[in-house]
């Protein structure tokens, strides 16, 4: 019984409960090892997301980030007019893009550029009224191995 008690323990302090973005609902996530939960609020959103140990939101002279400094950063922005559908709509119109993925709130994508295969993902969620648009930087070409944990870590994304 004592053991039964244990896990029961060690299972609750493994869990965070987040309220969905889209409809309010509660769900309880555990956070898997070598990640933590962080909160958006530096980048003045009241969200929080699940991302590799080590990653923080960060702004740097108005613009937004998420990143851990080297290999992981996703830029954060307004949505304005832009929503997931317009995305696909626009992924499928463009002969040099290729939609790979879709997830809930996101898709990754590959794109074709001066004969160089580029991977992005695109997340939108709605917090508070305001859509946010969360995407890789968009500095140097991504493979799918880099994109995937990013686009993973905006699809944590839950309001405070």
């Amino acid at each position: 019984m004592n053991k039964a008690i244990a896990l029961a323990i060690v299972a609750t302090l493994g869990c965070t409960t987040f309220v969905s973005a889209q409809d309010g609902t509660k769900t309880s996530t555990s956070i898997p090892a070598g990640k933590e939960r962080i909160s958006l609020e530096a980048i003045e959103i009241p969200a929080a997301m699940i991302v590799p140990t080590g990653v923080k939101a960060l702004e740097e002279t108005y613009s937004y980030y998420i990143s851990n400094g080297s290999n992981f950063i996703i830029s954060v922005e307004s949505a304005y007019e832009m929503t997931l559908e317009k995305l696909k709509a626009e992924i499928a119109s463009n002969p040099d893009k290729k939609l790979l993925a879709t997830k809930a709130h996101s898709v990754i994508f590959k794109e074709t550029m001066l004969s160089h295969e580029m991977v992005h993902f695109e997340t939108y969620v709605e917090i508070g009224g305001q859509l946010y648009r969360f995407y890789d930087k968009r500095v140097t070409p991504l493979t799918l191995e880099q994109v995937t944990p990013m686009c993973e870590a905006a699809e944590t994304i839950q309001p405070l």
